[in-house]
């Protein structure tokens, strides 16, 4: 980044600290991120206790060891719900986690990172289930959401986002090749679903995602309903792929998208 003497540094300082917390689950002391960011230990814990002040970090002083608050989930949860699609898509969701059984997500598209963000998810109540995170960010290359996003791209669009992010952005198996890439591509645009079966801490997970558009056409997200693979055989995959689409479109519609 060129140097900018416009920006507040102590500013800069606390967001590295916010940046660095967030990689913890248990929390940080103050020599940790002091290695871990490159300041001076009195340094971080002035502006470790001005943000714990503020209520965006938590100390617990037993442990000696900060975290995230969640006031910064909360924040978070305020930016997602500003963004149209988010007032909209919850009671889609619901009603499609009650048709299928099963926990539905909704992902909205990351395009300068060229991945895709969690931003809600209904979970379905059966004891046994699969679940995303909100804000969990997911790569194109190894989700349904993902594939289905790239469905819409054209191929010079593709080799673009390859270049710039690298291939495995892309092509998340090394062997795989662009021709394998486009076939799948193809079959994804003929049925309008992606059906995919990936694994997820070594279990095998079905997903079934569908496209959200925006007035224009454009793919804005996309609705992902996903099970263990155990309860979804091959062949339900066209009854749940006809659920998804139509819940993705009728989001799609509140969204001013009129189907050609």
């Amino acid at each position: 980044m060129p140097a900018n003497f416009h920006l507040v540094q102590s500013l800069i300082k606390s967001l590295a600290i916010i940046d660095v917390l967030s990689e913890s689950v248990d929390g940080m002391g103050i020599t940790e991120m002091s290695e871990r960011i490159g300041l001076n230990k009195s340094t971080v814990h002035r502006i470790s206790s001005t943000l714990v002040h503020e209520s965006f970090v938590e100390q617990d002083q037993r442990k000696g060891v900060y975290r995230l608050s969640p006031k910064l989930f909360e924040l978070a949860r305020k930016i997602l719900n500003n963004i149209r699609p988010a007032k909209i898509v919850g009671p889609h969701l619901e009603k499609l986690a009650r048709a299928t059984g099963e926990s539905a997500c909704y992902v909205v598209i990351d395009k300068e990172n060229a991945r895709l963000i969690v931003s809600d998810e209904v979970m379905t109540p059966k004891p046994i289930k699969v679940r995303s995170q909100l804000g969990e960010s997911l790569s194109l290359s190894g989700s349904a959401p993902g594939k289905m996003f790239l469905a819409s791209l054209s191929d010079a669009d593709i080799k673009e986002i390859m270049d710039e992010k690298g291939r495995k952005s892309v092509l998340r198996d090394e062997k795989a090749t662009f021709a394998t890439l486009r076939k799948d591509l193809g079959v994804i645009r003929e049925k309008g679903f992606v059906y995919e079966t990936l694994k997820k801490e070594e279990e095998p997970i079905c997903h079934v995602a569908a496209p959200v558009r925006n007035e224009h056409g454009t793919i804005i997200g996309a609705v992902d309903v996903y099970a263990p693979a155990y309860r979804w055989p091959k062949e339900k995959a066209g009854r749940i792929g006809d659920l998804v689409k139509e819940a993705a479109l009728e989001i799609s519609r509140k969204l001013g998208y009129i189907p050609v």
